[in-house]
């Protein structure tokens, strides 16, 4: 895997600026968001391949950061760490954006494994949200979009604020747990979208306002609107559909992702594009002299196609993940030195730098694209299971450990069968998807779940596109 070798066997953690062939690069910082995002990768790779030096990574880069990323004095998470975890810049503000991914990796650690010291990390950093990031103020709720680093100063919202909680840790948590305080916050967060995010796009010449004050009232000083935060929104709200179903959910979700396929899309030759002025409505160049696309929205169309595809049965959403995987394959992945890249112009070519990693980039995006690629072309397109891995530590108490590797409705998921170190392993509820560990037990265990739904019209599946299925997960190693 392209990431390992950026791993720092000294001091632990990895390095935060990457270059095209791996190598470290400008300074020999290890950004908190690096260690949080790659652990999340490496995890999601153990998943898929059952090769436990990722879950060993993983670990690695998650210990760098409860030794050192965690603020002792004021709580939270601190972002700026130098090679050895020391803090770069302990006075900077404390942003929701990052106290929201820090909690990423730990999420996809614990699901994985059901660590209780990533449980006990991932509750610490969830109560510091709640208690200093969350505006409880009647019909002003949401996540403030920052504090001082002494978590004084509550203020302003904004769309990472509020999205960025279902994607990190909110689905995670529920998933995982059947909890409903959990659906209760994604629900409240799905109306916000709704009435935040979606209820400004009328007034706008495209996209959405992502910048408010405390009271939700638009920054008009900031017009950037990003293709791939529209179509986040839209994945977003699909995939809370699936757990708590309402017809303006998904009305809502189509009505985001079909704007980016109107007015942000690439039709030519496939893909998102990136920043628009909302205002103005005209792309934001940034001074390069063609159009470009990011890597993380090339996810976001394939995820939000395929739901959406899945939900409602129309193949314009699936055209969009077909073309976007089709368009992400052949440039964004490095077939030579690994990885993806950061930015392709319209055509594919080179854009700004053709760097793997830095202050914004880590494992996180490019692995997660293969991990649902394969669970969702599986599950929602080819209607054939899926298998997947975890691995549990021996404690000496009964455990039901619930597994629901995805957003989907109860009834439509089931574990097909489970093996434990290779055997075959009875002790688990199918169609609850609970997995009954006696005391003392643990080790690697592999689950395969199956679609409890079939198609309607198996010739209509037989003429599907098959570029969705081209990416492999080792295609970013």
């Amino acid at each position: 895997m392209a990431w390992i070798p950026t791993y720092d066997p000294v001091y632990g953690g990895f390095y935060t600026n990457i270059d095209k062939y791996g190598n470290v690069i400008y300074n020999q910082n290890k950004n908190m968001l690096t260690q949080s995002r790659n652990a999340y990768g490496m995890v999601r790779a153990y998943m898929m391949t059952a090769d436990t030096s990722y879950l060993n990574y993983a670990r690695e880069a998650l210990n760098f950061m409860y030794q050192h990323a965690w603020d002792v004095t004021s709580g939270g998470w601190l972002q700026e760490l130098d090679e050895q975890g020391r803090a770069l810049n302990p006075q900077d503000d404390k942003t929701c954006f990052y106290q929201h991914y820090a909690l990423l990796g730990i999420a996809a650690y614990y699901e994985c494994t059901r660590d209780t010291l990533a449980w006990n990390w991932l509750m610490q950093g969830y109560a510091h949200l709640e208690n200093h990031f969350w505006d409880t103020r009647l019909t002003f709720e949401g996540y403030y979009d920052l504090t001082n680093y002494d978590t004084t100063n509550p203020r302003n919202k904004s769309f990472n604020a509020t999205v960025d909680a279902i994607t990190t840790h909110l689905l995670y948590l529920y998933l995982m747990t059947g909890d409903t305080q959990y659906l209760a916050r994604l629900e409240e967060l799905a109306n916000q979208i709704m009435s935040r995010l979606l209820s400004s796009m009328q007034h706008q010449a495209i996209g959405f306002v992502e910048k408010f004050t405390s009271d939700w009232v638009w920054n008009n000083s900031e017009t950037m609107t990003i293709m791939g935060h529209i179509l986040k929104a839209g994945w977003c709200l699909g995939r809370i559909q699936q757990l708590a179903p309402q017809p303006s959910y998904l009305a809502a979700a189509e009505s985001l992702v079909t704007h980016v396929w109107n007015r942000g899309y690439d039709h030519q030759y496939g893909g998102p594009y990136k920043d628009y002025d909302r205002i103005t409505g005209q792309m934001l160049m940034w001074g390069n002299p063609d159009t470009t696309k990011a890597w993380w929205a090339m996810e976001q169309a394939f995820t939000a196609g395929l739901m959406l595809y899945y939900l409602t049965s129309d193949t314009l959403y699936l055209k969009m993940a077909d073309e976007t995987t089709d368009f992400n394959m052949k440039y964004f992945v490095d077939h030579q030195y690994g990885e993806v890249y950061a930015d392709r112009t319209r055509y594919g070519g080179f854009a700004w730098n053709e760097n793997k990693a830095g202050d914004w980039k880590a494992g996180y995006h490019s692995i997660e694209t293969g991990y649902y690629i394969y669970l969702y072309t599986n599950l929602f397109l080819h209607y054939q299971p899926v298998t997947l891995h975890y691995r549990f530590d021996d404690l000496p108490v009964n455990r039901d450990i619930l597994l629901t590797p995805l957003a989907i409705s109860d009834n439509e998921l089931r574990i097909q069968q489970v093996l434990h170190e290779g055997q075959s392993y009875s002790n688990y509820d199918p169609d609850t998807r609970i997995l009954h560990l006696p005391a003392h037990t643990s080790g690697h265990f592999e689950v395969t779940f199956e679609p409890v739904t079939t198609p309607i019209l198996a010739s209509e599946i037989e003429q599907i596109p098959q570029q969705v299925l081209m990416w492999r997960l080792e295609q970013v190693h």
